[in-house]
């Protein structure tokens, strides 16, 4: 159904005589376009609810379905990408729309191209199957008391009902030269607390984004350097709008780093910042008990941030030594999505639990987004952040309330 083909290279020819340089990637490119197949139900002699793990689906007996593909990339190279369709049946029309789904019309094998401007290239084949007299399951919902359902219900209920444009930004005055700072009241995540997030530094202004994981140690990406030098100032701002400056003693990059993974420096402040700034949790080191669906058939909301300090949403569909992000297929989730950019590298997702944010990763790659993830390094970052000195490790968020499916 999904298999990567490699062809090797100056040889591949398809679609009107263009010539193609293909290469299967490997894990030294750090990039990969995965093509998931999800099932499209068309008719149905009887439907009934069944409860599978965390989610509540439907069950279609006898059905005819058809093979519909959700289309991400799977990169730690900080470029973004896109994907173009070649067809071996006339008849199958394979091209993504704007949430990153690509509809089957008919049986036959496409190919899928993906390409970024620096020459990688990744192509994967897929079939479209029409079958007659399947099971097929359609996602309803997540269960009640399911993490699941928390991090969804968190964005969503938010969101509901809110014009985008004026619901996104968090400041509705920025101004740096001024440190003049005004939180939008009509933010979608106002009653969070955001004060852990940095708008502003001296090294890099609004970009080389840096988020608080203590109340002294300061999460940055490393790739390129970018992340503030030693000595420089960087900014956090209270609720209020009362503006806490510090100074950036030391920095300590991850003892693995190799470009582009893991894409972790941390952070030394001269002083811990007053107790009106937060810091961001981490997920404990069990969490996949708590979310056992979670794959790019079943992606997760998360609140992302941009080098314009707005607050933005992508889809979590994988956390394992990186965090790859897809555009959420939900329309009022897409109209709070945009493509990650150059320019905001560093820059944190979060969960959001119990009202708390939690980061998976800051930015590595562009388009949905995707980076390092946070829970993978905890022993190492807490060992940098020991190096460091200041006094503090990551603290994790408590998961208790929620069932555990193990």
């Amino acid at each position: 159904m999904n298999d990567a083909i490699g062809i090797p290279l100056n040889c591949g020819t398809i679609a009107g005589g263009t010539t193609y340089v293909f290469r299967k990637p490997s894990f030294n490119d750090f990039f990969e376009l995965i093509a998931t197949p999800i099932t499209r139900t068309i008719t149905a002699e009887s439907s009934s609810l069944i409860t599978q793990d965390d989610k509540q689906l439907t069950q279609n007996v006898e059905a005819t379905t058809i093979t519909d593909y959700t289309l991400s990339i799977k990169s730690l190279l900080p470029n973004e990408y896109d994907i173009t369709t070649y067809s071996d049946n006339t008849n199958v029309i394979l091209a993504p729309d704007q949430y990153g789904v690509a509809s089957g019309v008919s049986a036959g094998n496409a190919y899928l191209i993906s390409s970024s401007t620096e020459g990688y290239l990744s192509v994967v084949k897929v079939t479209v199957d029409e079958v007659t007299g399947s099971t097929s399951f359609v996602f309803n919902n997540y269960i009640s008391n399911s993490l699941a359902k928390e991090i969804s219900d968190s964005i969503d209920t938010r969101i509901s009902g809110l014009n985008a444009t004026t619901a996104k930004p968090i400041f509705t005055t920025q101004n740096h030269t001024t440190s003049t700072y005004v939180r939008n009241s009509g933010c979608w995540a106002a009653d969070l607390d955001l004060t852990p997030i940095s708008p502003w530094n001296s090294t890099g202004g609004s970009q080389r984004a840096g988020t608080l994981i203590s109340p002294r140690h300061v999460l940055f990406c490393e790739h390129f350097n970018f992340h503030p030098s030693v000595g420089a100032t960087i900014r956090f701002i209270a609720a209020d709008g009362t503006v806490i400056n510090r100074t950036i003693t030391a920095l300590e990059t991850h003892p693995d780093y190799a470009p582009f993974y893991p894409d972790i420096t941390i952070g030394l402040l001269d002083s811990d910042v007053p107790s009106s700034i937060g810091f961001a949790k981490i997920l404990p080191q069990n969490w996949e008990n708590y979310l056992p669906s979670l794959s790019s058939t079943y992606p997760l909301p998360c609140l992302v941030l941009d080098q314009e300090e707005k607050a933005l949403i992508s889809n979590l569909f994988e956390l394992d030594i990186s965090a790859i992000f897809v555009p959420p297929t939900d329309p009022t989730r897409f109209a709070f999505y945009e493509k990650i950019i150059s320019g905001d590298s560093g820059n944190p997702a979060f969960f959001v639990i119990n009202n708390e944010l939690v980061i998976i990763t800051v930015w590595t790659s562009g388009g949905a987004g995707g980076g390092t993830s946070i829970v993978r390094h905890k022993d190492a970052i807490n060992t940098m952040m020991g190096s460091l000195g200041g006094g503090y490790s990551l603290t994790e968020i408590d998961l208790s309330g929620f069932t555990d499916f193990s």
